[in-house]
Order: C-alpha cells, then sequence, then structure tokens
C-alpha cells in the first residue's frame, strides 16, 4: 500500500478544520430564542408602561421663569389637564401654543418622569417705557406691549414723543432712542438719576429732559459716547447741580463746547 505524503496529510486536516456545520449550533439556536423571548417581554412590558399603567400619568405641570405672565394665563393656552400620558402629549404643539402670547419670546418644555411636565418661558424684558396716553414696556428689539402691572416703573428710562400708532408705521426714531439709552448704559448708567425722559421726533435726534428744573439736553447724533461722557462730567459738578432750576436748554450739539440757556 502506498502512503501518503506528509505534505498531503497536512493539507487534508486544513481542510477539516475550515469546513463548517450546515446548520447553526444549537446553543446558537437557544441564545436566539432568548433573546427574542427577552426582547419580545420587554416590548411588552414597556408598552403596559406607557398605555396601561398610572406610573406616566400627568399628574403636574410647572412654570418656571414667569415674573410678568400669570400661570394661569399660560395654561389657558396650553389647554390641557392633568390625566393624560405624558408621552402622548406633544410638547412642539405646546411651545406654539404659548409662544402666541406676544410677552414671551422662548419656551422649552420637559417631561420629570414619572409624571410632571415643566415649562420654561423666557420674558421679553422691559428696557425703557414708551408714554402714550398709556404706557408701554418697550424691549431690546423695539416690541412695543402694554405695561403689566408686575413691570417696575424705576431705574427705567421714559420715552416720549411719538405715538405708538406712529412708531408702528416706523420704528426708526424707537431705534434711535434705544441706542442712546444702550450708549448712556454703557458710559454712566448713573446718568440716569437726572433724566426724565427720553424725547423722540419724527425728523429730529432723541433728545433729553433733565429731572430737576426740566432742562432739555440736545446730544446731536454723532460722537455720542463722547458726548455723554461729557454730560455725565458736567452733571457731576456740584456748582452746576445748584444751577439746574435755571437752565432751559443745555446743548451738546457743538464741537468741544457746551451751549446753556438759561430761563428768562
Amino acid at each position: 500500500m502506498s502512503k501518503i505524503p506528509p505534505h498531503n496529510i497536512y493539507t487534508l486536516h486544513s481542510l477539516e478544520k475550515s469546513e463548517k456545520a450546515p446548520f447553526p449550533r444549537p446553543s446558537f439556536i437557544l441564545g436566539l430564542l432568548i433573546f427574542i423571548v427577552v426582547s419580545y417581554g420587554f416590548y411588552q412590558f414597556s408598552n403596559y408602561l406607557l398605555t396601561e399603567s398610572q406610573m406616566f400619568v400627568l399628574k403636574d405641570i410647572k412654570v418656571k421663569g414667569n415674573r410678568f405672565i400669570d400661570k394661569n394665563e399660560i395654561m389657558k393656552l396650553v389647554a390641557i389637564e392633568t390625566g393624560v400620558r405624558i408621552f402622548q402629549v406633544s410638547t412642539d404643539d405646546m411651545i406654539k401654543k404659548i409662544l402666541k402670547n406676544p410677552y414671551l419670546q422662548g419656551v422649552s418644555i420637559t417631561r420629570a418622569l414619572p409624571s410632571t411636565l415643566i415649562i420654561s418661558v423666557q420674558e421679553r424684558q422691559p428696557v425703557a417705557y414708551l408714554v402714550d396716553q398709556k404706557i408701554y414696556m418697550v424691549d431690546q428689539w423695539g416690541k412695543i406691549l402694554l405695561k403689566k402691572p408686575e413691570m417696575n416703573l424705576e431705574n427705567l428710562p421714559l420715552i416720549t414723543g411719538l405715538s405708538v400708532k406712529s412708531l408702528l408705521r416706523d420704528r426708526q426714531p424707537l431705534f434711535d432712542a434705544l441706542k442712546l439709552i444702550g450708549i448712556i448704559r454703557e458710559v454712566d448708567d448713573g446718568l440716569f438719576s437726572f433724566v426724565s425722559e427720553v424725547h423722540i421726533g419724527r425728523d429730529t435726534p432723541p433728545c433729553l429732559y433733565l429731572i430737576k428744573g426740566g432742562a432739555l439736553v440736545e446730544l446731536g447724533s454723532d460722537k455720542l459716547h463722547k458726548r455723554i461722557y461729557i454730560l455725565s462730567e458736567f452733571l457731576g459738578k456740584a456748582s452746576v447741580i445748584n444751577q439746574l432750576e435755571s437752565f432751559k436748554k443745555i446743548n451738546f450739539s457743538y464741537k468741544d463746547r457746551i451751549i446753556v440757556t438759561r430761563k428768562s
């Protein structure tokens, strides 16, 4: 009998080891069945929790971030009651409804499991008040809204001169006033303790009226940072403060000089 060369034996052994079984092993099939059963059980359990269990039923709605807007106003817009499934509530629809309130500029809603919704609102903040028969708040973007009772008039300038109806057609004078207010805050926020109002006109730059004596302060339309700094220094002198009652107008619009007109 002839013998198989050693290298042929090695080749046959290699082929035997590389061959795969025609069917999955029983242990693999058993593991797969267990995985399917567990997954199905988890799905049924999750579905029960979400649709049948009392665990995820909405029981409380909290509102955060509101100072001027009453919670009840927001809840009326939401128009949702407790008792529904918390995951069946469409937060996107709720946000759209809440933002119909013009005093709100941002809303976010989170689910605090198992049974609470938290509505966080961002209200428009007044940076000045506009006087036109009634008092209106104005935010940094020039949005004009009726003042809420909870809004404090202290420490915020008053804007006078043009009607709300006029400004809704053309807000540029209002934007000019807000720019001036912003520059005053940058240069010397304490200057508002001397200023009673920011007066705006259709074709003239905004001007100021002082509290003491009611003098008109004209600043012009350019180099406002420099002119407001000079105004701050001017009003900081005791000799000037003592004479404010006699001033009718103070003009800072000329280059390198201050012109004071006294009352007759």
